[in-house]
């Protein structure tokens, strides 16, 4: 199925299958998605400015209920922006196992300035404040759950900006956010629930306030790879990159972390949990007379072959455990170590044929 809208050229608007008027395209996306056959299969979104408005009754603009579809625009060519005073999701995936989704060369702007977020539709319901997003994946509405969690859901190669709570949160399981551009977002630019699952190939740029900008909860085996995390002079963020308390399994690799001159940054990273490894990052704080903080308060870990420069790596396990925690053969450069607790291992204190 094709779809165009108002902004659409002449010839891409002559062979759509549906055509919005520019104002609520979310329609016409939705029509053609259910029009797919059973198998499922492609929605394709010409180039144009895509008009998205809440659907009375339910938790987005443009609401995927089915398994096995893409959607694929034309990457900044096809831009989907809420309207204002919309306060929801851009897109929502919802429904009992809905599967095997694909969203990929799209702009999605929640457009967070003109939909204020006020709390008072899903106040106190679990996932309810998590409503106000640019794309979410989750098989129940707030309070309510499904047999089957959502699964096999990728992200690949859109632009997700200015979201009021979360640019992307996925929940379920074989989750991929891959190679997008992400910004600005109140909450998390991308969290992932659930797992196995891929953070992988991303680029974040904070010019604005927002709390993490990579980030797991209650997932196992997830590994956040190869992205970069840049605060510029105007952004002001939390945590670049943070692993969930109890969790298991997280690589945390080869990522890069930059603060500009004026950028704020709380954490490079909050790791928690158990079994993580933590290599060949770069992580550089903006300040040499303040050092940026990494806080390690999980166990059962390995920090090995990173460069870190003002940097303060804050070792204290928060988990009981007394696990070993290994820092060994990282660049430190105007970088330390500040042991608070933990059963902490350095190559100071190994025997000279473990060296």
């Amino acid at each position: 199925m094709i779809v165009a809208t108002k902004d659409s050229s002449a010839k891409s608007k002559a062979v759509a299958d549906f055509v919005g008027d520019g104002a609520g395209d979310q329609e016409e996306i939705y029509a053609a998605i259910q029009a797919l056959p059973p198998v499922g299969g492609t929605v394709t979104l010409a180039e144009g400015t895509y008009d998205i408005r809440k659907v009375e009754g339910k938790l987005g603009g443009l609401i995927i209920d089915r398994s096995d579809v893409t959607l694929a625009g034309q990457g900044s060519a096809t831009r989907l922006i809420l309207a204002p005073g919309q306060n929801t999701n851009v897109i929502r995936i919802i429904g009992d196992g809905v599967g095997n989704i694909t969203i990929r060369d799209l702009w999605v702007d929640q457009n967070r300035d003109q939909n204020p977020y006020n709390g008072a539709e899903f106040v106190n319901i679990s996932h309810g404040r998590f409503e106000y997003g640019g794309i979410k994946a989750f098989s129940a509405e707030p309070g309510k759950s499904t047999p089957s969690p959502c699964h096999d859901i990728t992200i690949e190669n859109c632009t997700v900006l200015n979201a009021q709570r979360l640019g992307i949160m996925l929940h379920g399981r074989n989750l991929r956010v891959i190679h997008n551009r992400l910004g600005n977002a109140n909450s998390d630019s991308v969290e992932l629930l659930g797992g196995p699952g891929f953070v992988m190939g991303n680029i974040v740029e904070v010019t604005g306030r927002t709390h993490v900008a990579i980030g797991s909860d209650a997932g196992n085996s997830i590994i956040m790879s190869n992205n970069i995390v840049h605060v510029k002079k105007e952004g002001d963020l939390d945590i670049a990159l943070r692993s969930w308390a109890d969790s298991e399994r997280h690589v945390i690799a080869n990522n890069v972390v930059v603060v500009d001159a004026g950028g704020k940054l709380g954490l490079a990273m909050d790791v928690r949990g158990f079994d993580t490894s933590v290599t060949g990052n770069v992580v550089q704080g903006n300040e040499a007379k303040n050092p940026l903080p990494l806080w390690l308060t999980g166990a059962g870990m390995v920090v090995q072959g990173n460069h870190f420069k003002n940097v303060e790596v804050i070792v204290e396990d928060k988990t009981g455990t007394n696990r070993p925690i290994m820092i060994r053969d990282n660049v430190m450069e105007n970088a330390t170590v500040n042991h608070k607790g933990g059963n902490l291992i350095r190559e100071d204190q190994r025997a000279p044929w473990e060296l």
